[in-house]
């Protein structure tokens, strides 16, 4: 009599795969049906984000918005940010600062600091883009990388503004750090003050990654593993990775093995 062999792990993985896909692809595609809202010019606002007035199985919480005078808005950090788009295809979520989507002179809502962003176990950081930071000065300053910020500028105090990744070090006289915003990135040396006002109210793209943020959250990290659209990460976990998409159906089949 031929003996039967017992399921591999590889062949369990792939019926459990197959078998999540299904099931992901039904919920999604039936949630997205009955989750999808919209505030002001911004429609269609389906999983992972939701606004705060959804039912409660709409979206992730992780990824709340709000809808403040007909405006979608993102709290990052301590920050505002004005959502002008959002691409499902790429996972890019464009955001401006609420106090610089005008155009006007003014400083941002709120400095947000490189490690925020890096470490923000939600997003897969900034896409395309750099900083502008914000610094007052007691003298004046002679130097093209800083830009004055002329409404907030006065005999004694003097307020610059840079882009790109000039440090404060570089300054003379006595100068203080104000604020720091993400900017679109553009390849132009020393812009005017009247460009970095055009380049902050474009905003800047950033990236989600939910697989991330739960490989992250189950002990594991998470790394890219190819550029595409979206781009493609993997999870690490004790020198075993697999792809994110599948990383909780792998280690809970090793958990019954």
């Amino acid at each position: 009599m031929k003996s039967h062999e017992s399921p591999t792990i590889s062949t369990l993985l792939v019926l459990a795969l197959f078998i999540f896909l299904s099931k992901t692809e039904i919920e999604a595609r039936f949630l997205q049906e009955i989750c999808s809202s919209s505030c002001g010019e911004l429609n269609k606002i389906t999983y992972p984000f939701r606004l705060t007035t959804d039912p409660v199985e709409c979206g992730d919480p992780d990824y709340q918005l709000s809808c403040q005078d007909n405006k979608p808005i993102l709290e990052f950090h301590s920050g505002q940010y004005f959502v002008k788009q959002i691409s499902y295809d790429r996972h890019l979520i464009r955001l401006v600062d609420v106090n610089l989507a005008s155009g006007s002179c003014n400083l941002p809502h709120s400095s947000v600091s490189v490690d925020e962003v890096k470490y923000d176990n939600r997003y897969g950081g900034l896409v395309s883009s750099t900083f502008a930071s914000f610094f007052r000065c007691s003298s004046e300053i002679n130097d093209q990388a800083y830009r004055k910020v002329p409404c907030l500028s006065g005999n004694d105090s003097h307020v610059y503004v840079s882009y790109g990744t000039y440090v404060i070090s570089d300054l003379q006289g006595s100068c203080s750090f104000i604020s720091r915003v993400p900017t679109i990135y553009q390849a132009v040396w020393y812009p005017s003050y009247e460009s970095i006002l055009k380049l902050m109210a474009s905003g800047f793209d950033l990236e989600w990654s939910v697989e991330c943020r739960d490989c992250i959250a189950d002990g594991g990290s998470c790394t890219l593993s190819s550029l595409g659209t979206p781009n493609i990460y993997e999870c690490h976990f004790s020198g075993i990775y697999v792809p994110t998409l599948v990383s909780t159906i792998f280690y809970a089949i090793l958990d019954v093995c």
